[in-house]
């Protein structure tokens, strides 16, 4: 007895020193209340339904101050609340630390420095305000809603907060403005402060980024890269491929800041499979150079920005001006899909639209808003045959002269000299309501004279122009801005184009709404606009804190050809065109006419968007969108719902279902076709930020019968073959994987199996695939913080699809450009990319 009772008296021991242990183990790693993620509050002794009440109170109220403060959550109990004390800690705010700030927010960083496209210039921006936020007591209206998911609304409540306390001292502050959305908040918090900072301050940040992926000029699921190399490659016997390979994209940037008031940039940009600028003669441009003065009271005088070199300039909603040879499908400027409106650094990949010269933003006794710009740069374009005039502007991306293509083609690159200069002028009732003007005029030294039939189209294929059925947007190509005009601005002028624009802008509440009307100036006069082409675009948001709600209506003339133009559209200028198909034109380059283009075609329609929170577990989004070209009347439907399920933290289920049509409302269009789209998501999060992730992907188009697809291939009589109306289906997949070894280490690993047309962001590229036969796709990341300064992510990606017999037509043809002969499919391709990014 005396031994068992010894035993047990052991064990007992055993088990006290050990219990012990363990919670000296604990309360020596407390948790962080204020800074903690929802992973990190799982070793708490809560319940799920407890954790998340806790983790959402501190995000929406703000950094806990005392620990009786959690008596505010009522699913906490006393008990709880005393089993909590000793297991946390209170810090202050770490995103408050400007010196910490790219450190803490570097997952967020790895994104923002992988950006291209139209959001790519944003980029720059949001990084200099991480490391140098903005005091919150001084940010404007325009400064507030150039963040990511913060809304007009937001805006306005941080604004009518800060005229209600004088000063807004914490976040806590900032947390209870009435009209804040939790996402508002969350987002704003990261960027701003509380006080003016320090000024002295110097930061360094380097960009650079060497690929062999192509670029897109749009994250659009039904277009893949800016053109089809691989056709004209078999057109040159791949030596446009082989320039690729050893000619890969190259981009540096350099940029210096020095506390708020000016900043210094210098980048290179090398296309994929351009020239060597560093050691050919070229009169391409090697280098954008940028240095911008900002944020000093002159008097009744504010300036916002003075930005000399090469600056962008975006206005509004993007109807009369924004410059970037990027575009983004359905670009309304809410939410992840943010347009920033004014003059800033210009460091990015745009080339063909980039501004170079001097551009200015400031207010005028705080109620006048004004901003202002001049350029002078070179532009590629397809010049006439006289050499002394041109049909149209072209944005090529690689940048080649492509006369080896055809030899009598005159030099595209710089062939046209513009001028260009505007502003825009607003005035401001309160915060959020204003009206405002805004104009713009590009001087052209040569005369704008479209040729499409004797300049772009191959003479054999001059009679298809405005009569094939398969090209019904023929009519936007017949509608290309024409001008011969002098100027007094500039005396080498023979050419114009002027756009003018009015807009409105107010919230109410939680309803923000927006309009803003443009008039193309075809007879250069300024007050007689009855016979000018036109373009409007209106929306209104409507937000709550578990739902919003937006409807926005655009109409643009099918005349309002304006190259600057990136407002709202489903789909680019010229789809749909005589210009989509490279064989029908004297020059396969000149396909990138529609390929490369970034301004919205024309179109008439509505679109519906939500977020509804429904329950913590359920979240769903949709969007709808139907319109009708004006080139030619065809009606449009897109139906997009998503739907994710998350029971627990660790477990997410995402679907979504996509249904789009043409011409299903005319049963006699000859160039229909149905669409649905189905991608299912299950994400497994695991701990140290490690996740699994499984895709699914079930796709099918139907198109309308067509009669040149039923003839026999065989014999060439007619028959009744049903391949016109053949399904195109479509199915995908794939495994991802992240593991994170340590907190500066981590490798990305996909692998996937995919037949037919199949799209996905991939890490940080948006790719388009299409496999007939089917294919095999993988790609590895590997990312690297080398010390608190330095990080570099390398992503080597390999495809292989099963071969493709064209045995119909014949052998492929290298000298022949007709749409029935066989081309030579790649069906194993490797890539890479390498970024390398320096933050101090």
């Amino acid at each position: 007895m005396i031994r068992q009772i010894s035993m047990i008296f052991k064990k007992v021991i055993q088990m006290t020193t050990v219990s012990m242990f363990m919670l000296t183990l604990v309360l020596a790693n407390p948790v962080d209340i204020n800074n903690a993620s929802l992973s990190e509050l799982k070793d708490l002794p809560l319940s799920e339904e407890q954790m998340y009440a806790l983790y959402e109170y501190v995000q929406y109220h703000g950094p806990l101050e005392s620990i009786y403060e959690l008596v505010n959550v009522s699913e906490l109990e006393h008990v709880d609340i005393e089993a909590l004390k000793p297991r946390l800690v209170l810090k202050p705010d770490e995103e408050a630390s400007s010196n910490t700030r790219l450190q803490d927010q570097y997952r967020k960083v790895e994104d923002w420095t992988s950006t291209e496209g139209a959001s790519e210039g944003l980029m720059e921006l949001w990084l200099e305000r991480l490391a140098e936020p903005i005091n919150v007591n001084t940010a404007t209206y325009d400064d507030l809603v150039s963040f990511q998911n913060v809304s007009q609304i937001d805006a306005v409540a941080v604004l009518k907060l800060r005229a209600e306390v004088d000063s807004i001292g914490s976040a806590r502050w900032l947390r209870n403005a009435i009209g804040l959305s939790y996402y508002g908040y969350r987002n704003l918090r990261e960027f701003v402060t509380y006080s003016e900072p320090e000024d002295g301050q110097m930061h360094v940040w380097y960009n650079m980024v060497v690929k062999s992926i192509p670029s897109t000029n749009s994250e659009e699921e039904a277009v893949a890269a800016t053109l089809q190399i691989e056709n004209l490659a078999a057109l040159k016997k791949g030596e446009l491929l082989d320039n690729m390979a050893s000619r890969p994209d190259v981009l540096h940037k350099l940029s210096f800041t020095n506390s708020r008031h000016w900043k210094a940039g210098i980048s290179y940009n090398r296309q994929l499979g351009e020239s060597h600028r560093y050691f050919e003669e070229s009169d391409l441009p090697e280098v954008k150079l940028s240095f911008t003065v900002a944020d000093y009271d002159l008097g009744p005088l504010h300036l916002d920005r003075l930005v000399l070199g090469n600056y962008s300039a975006t206005i509004g909603q993007g109807l009369v001006m924004q410059s970037t040879d990027f575009r983004s499908p359905r670009y309304s400027g809410y939410g992840w899909n943010k347009r920033v409106t004014g003059i800033f650094s210009d460091l990015s990949r745009t080339q063909q639209y980039a501004l170079r010269g001097a551009g200015i933003q400031g207010s005028l006794f705080n109620s006048f808003k004004f901003m202002a710009f001049v350029s002078k740069n070179d532009r590629d374009a397809i010049l006439n045959s006289d050499g002394q005039s041109f049909s149209t502007l072209i944005t090529m991306y690689p940048r080649h002269h492509y006369d080896y293509f055809v030899q009598d083609t005159l030099d595209m690159l710089n062939a046209v000299e513009e001028v260009t200069y505007g502003g825009n002028l607003r005035y401001e009732i309160n915060p959020g309501t204003f009206i405002g003007f805004s104009s713009y005029e590009s001087l052209y030294d040569k005369e704008l004279r479209p040729d499409p039939l004797l300049t772009l189209i191959l003479p054999a294929n001059t009679g298809l122009f405005l009569n094939s059925s398969g090209n019904g947007a023929d009519t936007e190509v017949a509608a290309m801005h024409a001008s011969s005009a002098t100027s007094s601005m500039w005396d080498v002028a023979k050419a114009n184009r002027r756009v003018q624009g009015l807009e409105f802008n107010t919230v109410i509440s939680n309803l923000a709404l927006q309009v803003e009307w443009a008039v193309l100036d075809k007879d250069s006069e300024i007050l007689s606009i009855s016979d000018d082409p036109r373009a409007l675009v209106a929306n209104a948001y409507l937000q709550f804190d578990n739902f919003n709600f937006m409807v926005l209506y655009r109409d643009y003339d099918l005349g309002f050809d304006n190259p600057y133009q990136r407002s709202f559209s489903n789909y680019q200028r010229y789809k749909s065109s005589i210009f989509e198909d490279y064989y029908y034109l004297k020059n396969p380059a000149f396909s990138y006419l529609y390929a490369g283009a970034s301004q919205p075609q024309a179109e008439r329609g509505v679109y519906v968007s939500s977020r509804y929170q429904m329950h913590r577990a359920w979240l769903l989004t949709t969007n709808f969108d139907t319109w009708t070209r004006v080139a030619d009347g065809s009606r449009y439907f897109r139906t997009v719902a998503t739907l994710e399920y998350r029971p627990t933290f660790n477990y997410r289920f995402r679907v979504r279902q996509k249904w789009q049509a043409r011409g299903r409302f005319n049963i006699f269009a000859p160039t229909g076709y149905e669409n649905r789209e189905t991608i299912f998501t299950a994400r497994m999060r695991l701990s140290g930020y490690d996740q699994l992730q499984v895709t699914y992907a079930n796709s099918g188009t139907q198109f309308d019968p067509r009669r040149r697809l039923t003839i026999d291939l065989a014999t060439g009589a007619n028959n009744n073959s049903p391949v016109g109306q053949a399904y195109s289906p479509g199915n995908a997949l794939g495994f991802t994987m992240t593991h994170n070894f340590t907190e500066s280490f981590k490798l990305i690993g996909h692998i996937a199996y995919y037949k037919g047309f199949f799209w996905s962001f991939e890490d940080t590229d948006f790719q388009v695939f299409d496999s007939p036969n089917g294919a095999i796709r993988w790609y590895l990341t590997a990312f690297s913080r080398l010390g608190n300064h330095w990080a570099v992510r390398a992503k080597l990606t390999w495809d292989e699809g099963s071969a493709i017999s064209n045995y119909a037509f014949g052998a492929p043809s290298a000298s022949s450009r007709s749409p029935q002969t066989g081309i030579n499919y790649f069906t194993e391709t490797t890539d890479f990319r390498i970024q390398l990014d320096y933050a101090f």
